[in-house]
């Protein structure tokens, strides 16, 4: 990985008017009932996926729109250490987001006197930091793909599928669709959650076996698809 390339990545992301303010809304708007309504504690914070698109898609795409790879890759850059180096700025930069969020939200629950349970404040950090760093795999592959922002397209196309997948193979009593629908979703949602471990259960091997084949296949996909990708005066 190439520190140089995480900073550009991230700063690529912090120049975008956009997606700061999106990302604010997102950050800022579930704190606000954590404020006033403390009683369901971080419930109020939902998932960490809507984070994760607004600081990762758009992993690849608009750089190859916009030349800037053309340009990059005419440097003693590697396409796989371009790759890693982005999936990594957004990954890292998507998860500590979250677990901002979590960290304010905390503090003020504590302040009202309703501080979560040690229990499940360690299951919802480890979970919420695992889910983004997932997700910003997929799209990284995803925005390999597809230009511009494709990837969040492709993302969204996705669950939808496996939506209509599930709800096709309840209503047919198909129970191979159900499941084909689940693990489409699942893949694209990359989670492991560590409860059964806290609560004195088995390791979830299954879980964490599936979480980093999946990260590691979508990396992989990313990089043999960049390699094989022609852009003019770039060097593979």
């Amino acid at each position: 990985m190439n520190p140089t390339l995480i900073v550009a990545s991230i700063r690529q992301r912090l120049a975008s008017p956009l997606r700061m303010a999106v990302l604010a809304a997102l950050v800022g708007l579930p704190l606000l009932p954590v404020a006033f309504a403390p009683a369901p504690g971080l419930w109020f914070l939902g998932d960490s996926m809507g984070i994760a698109l607004v600081v990762a898609a758009g992993a690849i795409g608009p750089d190859v729109s916009a030349g800037v790879l053309q340009i990059l890759f005419a440097r003693p850059v590697r396409r796989s250490e371009y790759v890693l180096s982005r999936w990594c700025a957004l990954a890292s930069g998507s998860a500590l987001v979250r677990l901002a969020q979590i960290a304010v939200a905390t503090l003020i629950l504590a302040a009202r006197g309703s501080a979560p349970a040690s229990h499940d404040l360690v299951s919802l950090v480890v979970g919420n930091a695992l889910t983004p760093i997932g997700i910003a795999a997929v799209l990284v592959m995803l925005s390999s793909l597809a230009p511009g922002l494709g990837d969040l397209g492709l993302y969204l196309l996705g669950n939808l599928a496996g939506l209509v997948l599930e709800f096709w193979g309840r209503v047919a009593g198909r129970s191979f669709l159900e499941r084909a629908g689940d693990e489409v979703r699942r893949f694209l949602t990359p989670d492991v959650d560590i409860s059964p471990i806290l609560n004195g259960g088995d390791v979830p091997w299954f879980a964490i076996v599936s979480y980093l084949s999946t990260v590691t296949l979508c990396l992989a996909v990313a990089v043999v698809v960049m390699n094989r990708k022609e852009l003019s005066y770039a060097s593979g």
